[in-house]
């Protein structure tokens, strides 16, 4: 029976029914309704300046389709060497954005370079009169720019953006897409001069150009939604003054640590540091000394060990330190190695003597549970032990009886 598309099959009807000059219409306002809702995105959160960037572009490239897609009805100097300069330029500042989304400095030469190069080429008649060449050189260069495109964000795949992923797949597709028309450019019906025009191809191409243009802008706007909160959520679980976890935040990643060294029986250590005398060196030096002070003392402890161990500020003056695989026979020499740099940093703060040292207590799961507060409460106490003694020194954690006895029942 034949069908009701005749003798076409329900693609092909609709790949010829569909109307080029539309579709590029669309796919213009498309690219200038990304650029104007990047730059809005932008405007409502100046701290997110790869927004500007990728907005810009896309700002640039609508005008560009647009010359492109008046081959033929204007001159050729319009929709051939403007506009390739054009789409350049935009995917130069496509580039710039990612890199300033992965905090990195853009490279304004090189991001132009490309513009550049295609403007010098027009300047031989040769390469103008040569489609293939044209073809070529601006896929070539388009290409370029996409994959340094995907190799910011490649570089930045360990923060855990979801929305990283499908950009980087269609972003590779267009990519792959260049190189496809760069090798097959004399056999392709599109764009026009290669064969005669072929309806369908063109209408595919002109709509995957509406399709990257709507879900790269959508992307973009979701990569750059989730640094913001995933940059909230950070501030969250950080200290302010010291940039190292505050409370909240060394309690979740603990928990976390604590129950994988539990499941394969890694010792744990934990450091519980208080700050000696620091409510008086506050009143007798003032607030800023005291805060240089906190901050002199987080860089201390994070510079005394190693980069994987956990830190955090849990009180006023109180941090604590937690340090996978360390026995306690190992403890006792690096809560030292803490105390005695902190005791040369803390002599002077913003060339006031204060002579500053700090108190330490030491914990293990060796003596105690494999829980937070268990191994608090015995750091705890040996920081008691320790001011009680005069300050300025570590000790050791006695064992936790009750829950040795509870263990030994079991």
């Amino acid at each position: 029976m034949q069908s009701a598309f005749g003798c076409c099959s329900p693609g092909k009807f609709l790949l010829e029914s569909l109307d080029i000059s539309t579709l590029f219409v669309v796919t213009v306002f498309t690219m200038a309704l990304g650029g104007l809702l990047l730059m809005f995105a932008w405007a409502q959160n100046r701290s997110t300046q790869a927004l500007a960037w990728w907005g810009a572009a896309y700002l640039i490239l609508a005008p560009a389709t647009a010359l492109f897609g008046l081959r033929g009805q204007i001159s050729d100097y319009w929709s051939i060497e403007i506009a390739n300069i054009m789409f350049l330029l935009g995917y130069g500042a496509l580039w710039s954005g990612a890199r300033v989304f992965e905090g990195r400095a853009p490279k304004l030469l090189w991001a132009a370079a490309g513009a550049v190069i295609w403007f010098i080429a027009c300047r031989f008649d040769a390469f103008l009169a040569s489609l293939w060449a044209r073809v070529f050189l601006g896929s070539l260069l388009l290409c370029g720019y996409s994959f340094l495109f995907m190799w910011e964000l490649w570089r930045g795949r360990h923060d855990g953006l979801i929305s990283r992923w499908p950009t980087l797949a269609i972003v590779g597709f267009h990519a792959t897409a260049f190189i496809f028309r760069m090798l097959f450019a004399s056999s392709l019906p599109f764009p026009q001069g290669a064969l005669p025009p072929s309806h369908g191809v063109a209408t595919v191409m002109v709509f995957w150009w509406l399709f990257h243009a709507f879900a790269i802008t959508f992307l973009l706007l979701a990569l750059a939604k989730e640094r913001v909160e995933q940059n909230y959520k950070l501030a969250s679980l950080t200290d302010a003054l010291t940039g190292i976890p505050n409370r909240r935040g060394f309690s979740e990643r603990a928990e976390r640590l604590i129950a994988r060294c539990k499941a394969d029986n890694t010792p744990l250590t934990l450091l519980l540091c208080d700050l000696d005398h620091f409510k008086s060196i506050n009143d007798r030096f003032g607030h800023l000394v005291g805060d240089e002070l906190l901050i002199a003392f987080a860089k201390s402890l994070t510079g005394s060990l190693r980069p994987l161990d956990l830190v955090g500020r849990i009180g006023g003056e109180e941090f604590v330190a937690l340090l996978r695989g360390i026995p306690p026979s190992a403890a006792l020499e690096i809560a030292e190695r803490v105390r005695t740099a902190f005791a040369n940093v803390g002599r002077s703060v913003q060339e006031r003597r204060v002579h500053a040292t700090v108190s330490i207590g030491i914990a293990s799961t060796v003596l105690t549970d494999y829980s937070f507060a268990a191994l608090y409460g015995v750091a705890d106490e040996a920081l008691y032990r320790a001011k009680q003694k005069g300050r300025n020194r570590t000790e050791q954690g006695r064992p936790n009886l009750l829950v040795m006895a509870g263990t030994a029942v079991q």
